[in-house]
């Protein structure tokens, strides 16, 4: 496909558009997939296409194909489309040409040359790794490894062009000890293929499988719970990220409304979502529609500093876009969402000052939460009791439930853990006075 964005967004203008945006995006992907011990499937691919947002008398229209024959209809229904919406009169334009920052660390050559049989020799790694006793093998796994280039320009002269690589690994293991079972899974991400460690994934997956046989029950009980990188990112992405989105504030959907410039977390909290970060999955020039990336400060020692803004919302606050605009697809519009969202906290040795607890490892139901309140009630998977700073006995079930505004309000400390999960980067989490069932 020839994915020409010039013509694409002239194309647009004769139909009737005030302004046009054309998004770009060609993907080459290779993807393993692992059952038990066994590579089942090896699947190299590409994936390219491109949408087209028209903007007539503030109303916006949208429409994408990803074959060449098809860009005129496209640009033709984006403008049809926006002339029968209703016009948005606090709309004021696209984002404009401005000087865009340098980010380090986007694109790795290694991970572009990585051939499909090097990313089966990465996956047989994990294989290895999660197999090295006799109770303890693989159950199912992944390996992916992508290059991407993706292109915006628009009516008010933004035209940016970036390829970035990317690439992660996850597995699960199971482990049997007479007649018992239990589950776990590990995973890393990161843009250079060759900075993940597949054999440590496999290894970090089985033991955990293994130290989670023999489990004992707990009573119900309000305790301290240590919440590992996995477990608060959970709990964060589908709950606490939603309440930040200013779409969800402007439409009363998030708990975080006229809380700006108040306290909602511990004082010694401070949140950071860096589109700037050198190496981060989410780190580019600009946002997804043409922003200038930056670094928002989003909670600092504990206070609300911002709601995090696409361009299109914040034209509705008369405030600058924070630069979160986000697409997953060329066929869909941008939403709101985090870049590299850390979570910072004083850290201090958690599990040695932790008399009596419990520590988690992964949650199973987050994304049953409520949004606009923030309340979940999730399943605790290898989770164990603590004893005298110790890490003990696994429990075989426990759920917790909880808010997730009272949880910020209780945390006292964190690990030197930090994990990067994506787009969420967070270390291990102590929390007070938290109910277990």
């Amino acid at each position: 496909m020839n994915l020409n964005l010039e013509e694409s967004l002239a194309l647009a203008k004769r139909a009737g558009a005030d302004e046009v945006e054309v998004y770009a995006v060609s993907t080459r992907s290779i993807g393993i997939e692992i059952k038990r011990d066994t590579i089942e499937l090896a699947l190299e691919g590409i994936v390219q296409g491109l949408g087209i947002r028209a903007i007539v008398n503030g109303a916006v229209g949208y429409a994408s194909t990803n074959r060449e024959e098809r860009i005129s209809d496209a640009a033709t229904l984006a403008v049809k489309t926006a002339k029968i919406r209703k016009s948005n009169p606090k709309w004021k334009e696209l984002p404009s040409n401005t000087e865009h920052p340098t980010v380090k660390g986007l694109y790795d050559k290694k991970t572009e040359d990585s051939s499909v049989e090097d990313c089966i020799n990465h996956a047989l790694e994990l294989i290895r790794g999660a197999a090295g006793t006799i109770e303890t093998h693989p159950v199912t796994g992944k390996l992916t490894c992508t290059t991407t280039e993706h292109e915006i320009l628009n009516t008010n002269n933004v035209s940016k062009r970036e390829k970035t690589t990317a690439a992660d690994a996850f597995i699960e293991t199971i482990s049997t000890r007479g007649g018992q079972t239990a589950t776990a899974y590990d995973f890393e991400v990161s843009r250079e293929i060759g900075k993940i460690n597949f054999h440590r994934i496999g290894k970090n997956a089985a033991e955990l499988s293994r130290r989670s046989l023999g489990p004992t029950k707990v009573l119900p009980e309000t305790t301290t719970v240590l919440l590992q990188p996995m477990a608060v990112a959970d709990l964060i992405e589908h709950t606490f990220i939603s309440a930040l989105s200013a779409e969800n504030v402007q439409k009363n959907r998030s708990n975080l409304k006229g809380k700006l410039q108040t306290e909602i977390a511990k004082e010694e909290l401070t949140v950071i979502d860096d589109g700037l970060m050198t190496g981060g999955l989410r780190s580019a020039a600009t946002d997804d529609e043409g922003t200038p990336s930056q670094r928002t400060r989003v909670i600092e020692d504990g206070v609300l500093q911002t709601y995090l803004y696409d361009k299109y919302t914040a034209d509705q606050d008369e405030t600058m876009s924070t630069a979160n605009a986000i697409r997953y697809t060329y066929n869909q519009t941008p939403v709101i969402s985090t870049r590299n969202f850390t979570i910072q906290y004083p850290d201090s040795r958690v599990i040695e000052e932790t008399d009596e607890g419990v520590i988690i490892h992964t949650l199973i139901g987050a994304h049953t939460a409520n949004p606009i309140t923030g309340d979940f009630s999730v399943e605790a998977r290898n989770s164990f009791i603590i004893r005298g700073g110790e890490i003990t006995e696994p429990i075989k079930t426990l759920m917790i439930p909880g808010n997730i505004f009272g949880l910020l309000q209780n945390i006292s400390g964190a690990g030197s853990d930090v994990k990067n999960l994506g787009s969420i980067i967070t270390p291990t989490l102590r929390i007070e006075n938290m109910k277990i069932v």
